[in-house]
């Protein structure tokens, strides 16, 4: 195997290049070095399983959060535009274009999307819980292993508050919605507007220079590696199949007790339909169940000041003219399935710019798949499906009358005209996010508002198609092959609204106990990495 994708100061993160045997083998493979796979990885480590391998399709050149490692706008060019990104990739066909095409794909590289978040950090909301399987529930929100619940311990580990959105203190009010701070597992430094967000490799390496630090024991790294297949045999996952990126790469075995998978949902979803497919060759080569969040939202210029003169400035705000530049959050009301973010900025010192945004669920249903073409080699061609099922246009609905209700307060307190926003078709958008970039928003002569929507697939929150209690049982495990697991969105039985970090975290720690037990190294308990 190539070593040449690791610096050579991590070098020792190599998995060994030539094992010396021809059949080699791992206690634990995770399939995918992103925010789930490094994740469980590491927590597995802590726990005494010292012989884990996480394989990456993509290289390890560079493991710096794009905010890090770029400008504020050339950062988020990367992240709304990947086009530019050299990592970014689709490996499916999308039959309901645009959706899950476009600039929907991955960030194959190690570290993944762990990379390229903003670090919010939100629990699933309860009415979505409600479909999870109770001791999983208990866990999150009630105690785990006799301790603090999973949710708090991980909020505390990332440095957030922990507490409920409706039990926190509003910091900012736009008519009846009462809005928090934005809980974000984030980093500033330097003055340029640098930041990063929480990646399990700021264990390893800093997150500023990128310098190695304390090695990753028990933990080794193939990157630039594809996984083909998970190997079974006698209806058990006994280990992968795998091969080098690049032309005239050669496949092979790689054994292990134990196989882990985390690379993204529609990735880890076509690896488990081809495994699925071969211990039972009557099942359909589908996973049903896709979901993707339903983000939909508005752009405002306006100005902060102006000359008042004797009697006010019609135009200056009541309020908001002195907010303090940042994310904010409140939750909506249940019919929604819905949460409000309002970002705001100060590019200029008499300019405010306001991001609102509603990010909504998206149900689990059979119209929304990801479907394989059995063929007779591995991988098999993969087509996602999208569908938005009546409930979900309900959420598209309701969304606009929110957004609405924001942007009518919004302009009441700069004095501008509310008529009412224009929405393109949700399906078919002449804008969406990407509309932030400067090149698009700063060539606009007026305010605004300017509507805009995302494409599904374009959030990087896919998810649902493993979920836990159908697919998987309480243990994070196949129930149809043994040996076998996965973490991350997939797992999710229902998304809430959301952003998935928070739990896929908190599930990939409670994921890393199980298979510790598995393999006979068994923590006593900890409420938290910081009480430890």
């Amino acid at each position: 195997m190539s070593t040449a994708d690791l610096p050579s100061d991590l070098a020792e993160w190599q998995w060994p290049a030539a094992p010396n045997t021809d059949d080699p083998r791992c206690r634990v493979v995770i399939v995918g070095g992103g925010l789930a796979g490094l994740e469980v990885a590491r927590q597995l480590a802590a726990l005494g399983v010292d012989d884990v391998l996480v394989i990456e399709a993509g290289p390890a050149r560079d493991l710096l959060h794009i905010n890090s490692a770029h400008n504020p706008d050339e950062a988020l060019r990367t992240f709304l535009d990947p086009v530019g990104d050299p990592h970014f990739q689709r490996c499916w066909a999308s039959d309901s274009a645009p959706h899950y095409a476009a600039n929907a794909g991955l960030r194959r590289r190690l570290g993944g999307r762990s990379l390229y978040w903003y670090g919010a950090s939100l629990p699933v909301e309860d009415w979505a819980l409600a479909d999870w399987p109770e001791s999983i529930v208990t866990d999150l929100r009630g105690s785990w292993q006799g301790g603090r619940p999973l949710y708090e311990q991980v909020a505390a580990d990332l440095g957030i508050d922990p507490t409920r959105l409706d039990s926190q203190q509003p910091v900012l009010k736009v008519g009846g919605f009462r809005l928090v701070r934005t809980p974000q597992a984030e980093t500033r430094f330097g003055d340029d507007g640098r930041w990063y967000a929480y990646s399990p490799l700021d264990h390893w390496r800093h997150p500023v220079t990128g310098a190695a630090l304390d090695g990753p024991r028990g933990i080794r790294f193939l990157c630039g590696t594809e996984v083909l297949s998970v190997d079974v045999k006698d209806g058990r996952a006994r280990g992968v199949h795998v091969r080098e990126t690049g032309p005239n790469a050669k496949g092979r075995r790689i054994a292990a007790d134990s196989v882990v998978l985390a690379a993204g949902t529609i990735e880890s979803s076509r690896l488990a339909i081809q495994v699925l497919r071969a211990t039972d060759p009557s099942r359909p080569p589908r996973l049903n169940g896709l979901t993707d969040h339903i983000v939909q939202g508005f752009f405002l210029r306006v100005r902060a000041s102006g000359d008042s003169g004797d009697s006010g400035d019609a135009r200056a705000p009541r309020g908001l003219s002195d907010i303090t530049p940042g994310s904010y959050v409140t939750a909506c009301e249940d019919g929604a399935r819905s949460n409000l973010f309002v970002t705001v900025e100060r590019p200029e010192p008499d300019v405010l710019l306001f991001d609102v945004r509603l990010t909504g669920e998206q149900v689990p249903g059979t119209g929304s798949h990801v479907t394989c073409e059995p063929a007779g080699e591995y991988p098999w061609r993969t087509t996602v499906t999208a569908a938005l099922a009546p409930a979900d246009r309900d959420v598209i609905g309701r969304q606009r009358q929110v957004l609405d209700e924001v942007w009518s307060q919004l302009a009441a307190e700069f004095g501008l005209t509310a008529t009412p926003l224009a929405f393109d078709d949700f399906d078919h958008p002449v804008r969406t996010n990407a509309f932030v970039l400067p090149e698009s928003i700063g060539a606009e002569t007026s305010e605004g508002p300017f509507t805009w929507s995302s494409l599904l697939g374009t959030e990087d929150h896919e998810g649902c198609t493993l979920p836990l209690g159908d697919v998987l049982d309480d243990r994070h495990a196949f129930t149809a092959v043994p040996g076998l697991y996965a973490c991350g969105p997939a797992t999710f039985p229902r998304m809430g609204a959301a952003n998935p970090s928070l739990t896929t975290l908190a599930l990939a720690r409670r994921l890393a106990h199980v298979l510790a037990a598995a393999h006979g190294r068994q923590a006593h308990p900890v409420t938290s990495e910081v009480d430890a």
